[in-house]
């Protein structure tokens, strides 16, 4: 089990100065940018603020606008993973980027115009064409759908319930519908295991005359979108006595045309800080820590990562903990699923803090939608909105995490009944 790290440091920053090294937004506290040992543990207060802010000060110097594939922050990652201790290793991908994908949609032979959807699976699907209902409560009518291509109506249910609700009852494909003139072009928000594409108002409203006058068949045949992203994910890896893991991941990459403000240097010192820590406390977890990219180009990295696990890997996860941002001046905002929510809830109430999960925050917002979509339960921090990377705010959200991690790791999701 993880004890918790240093005490929440309750002084407040003194005047904001810049490096000339660091780019121009990028503002720290004044006496925040010490010299220290990086590989030192973070054993006390003092230590663990100065090697925090010392590899935000250093990773923010940085250029996150590019892959990791051959960028110097990508080595520089490499190294500081394998300082901790860990077994480091950067493994390289090509991956689809963010974007509508095209479709090409056929029932019975006559083509339909069609648009997928971002986060759509990409693939060909065949099956008998069977309409369902989604109503205003978000609650799918209807059963049957086993291997078959849904068509259904928009609604006020968000496209990612819809694409949920029906993957849930079996079915291969899912063809939405619009309720207005003109073609419909949405995002799932996650990533989806079924493809699941749009057509127009009137192109719906033929298919359900359509299957009215009989059976129909459909084949969906969704194409990654044209744009592709060559990365690398940088990983480290500590073998616990349970052969269960959690992952730990934070973005390599900034929000694109946002890396003037340092990018995620915080995301990736508190990164590094955890993998200290976790030397220290011995989990009984396996504990993967990832430096995932292309984040801010439709979650490649770790969609990437996650289709590369064998069965039995990805079945060994336990929980997620993913930050971006963390140590910014700005509310610390805390995400979880359901499952997890009032497990972080009676540590923080514990901890003496008046902070709490928010709920249903975090969906959208980070690569733990991707293991979430598959289950995995999540804890999410991060302080949205611009401000100075600040030792006092980096500090906190490595008390947030640790506490996660405890939490965490007296999960086994094999154990369950």
């Amino acid at each position: 089990m993880f004890v918790t790290g240093a005490a929440i440091v309750a002084s407040a920053c003194g005047a904001a100065v810049q490096s000339a090294d660091v780019p121009e937004a990028l503002v720290v506290a004044a006496g925040d940018e010490p010299s220290v040992d990086l590989r030192t543990t973070a054993v006390s207060n003092r230590q663990l603020r100065a090697s925090l802010m010392a590899d935000a000060t250093r990773l923010a110097r940085m250029d996150a606008s590019s892959s990791l594939r051959a960028s110097d922050l990508g080595a520089a990652l490499i190294r500081s993973i394998g300082e901790t201790g860990l077994d480091a290793e950067r493994r390289e991908f090509l991956a689809a980027g963010r974007g509508l994908p095209s479709v090409s949609l056929r029932v019975d032979g006559d083509f339909y115009l069609a648009a997928g959807m971002i986060y759509s699976a990409i693939g060909v699907v065949e099956g008998p064409l069977l309409e369902a209902e989604v109503d205003d409560e978000g609650v799918l009518r209807g059963s049957g759908y086993d291997g078959a291509v849904v068509l259904v109506a928009r609604g006020v249910t968000p496209f990612r319930v819809i694409g949920r609700l029906l993957e849930d009852a079996g079915a291969a494909a899912v063809i939405v519908y619009n309720n207005r003139p003109g073609l419909l072009y949405g995002t799932l928000s996650q990533p989806s295991e079924i493809p699941v594409a749009s057509v127009t108002e009137e192109a719906g409203k033929e298919l359900v005359e359509r299957l009215g006058d009989g059976e129909a068949r459909a084949v969906v045949d969704v194409s990654a979108p044209p744009r592709s992203f060559e990365g690398a994910n940088v990983i480290g890896h500590r073998a616990g006595p349970l052969r269960r893991q959690i992952v730990v991941t934070t973005p390599a990459d900034a929000h694109l045309g946002k890396y003037s403000d340092g990018g995620n240097a915080d995301g990736l010192a508190l990164l590094l800080a955890l993998a200290r820590h976790v030397d220290d406390v011995q989990p009984t977890h396996s504990i993967s820590f990832v430096a995932f990219d292309g984040t801010h180009r439709g979650y490649v990295g770790s969609r990437w990562y996650l289709a590369h696990l064998s069965e039995d890997e990805r079945e060994s996860i336990d929980g997620v903990l993913a930050f971006d941002r963390p140590g910014r001046s700005r509310p610390l905002h805390v995400g979880a699923s359901a499952t997890l929510t009032p497990l972080i809830d009676q540590r923080l109430e514990a901890s003496g803090t008046d902070l709490r999960v928010m709920p249903d925050f975090g969906v959208g917002r980070g690569d733990h939608d991707v293991f979430s979509a598959h289950g995995v339960p999540y804890v999410f921090l991060t302080r949205p909105g611009p401000g100075e990377i600040s030792a006092d705010h980096l500090v906190r959200a490595f008390e947030v995490a640790t506490a996660a991690l405890d939490v965490m790791d007296g999960l086994d999701s094999s154990a369950a009944p």
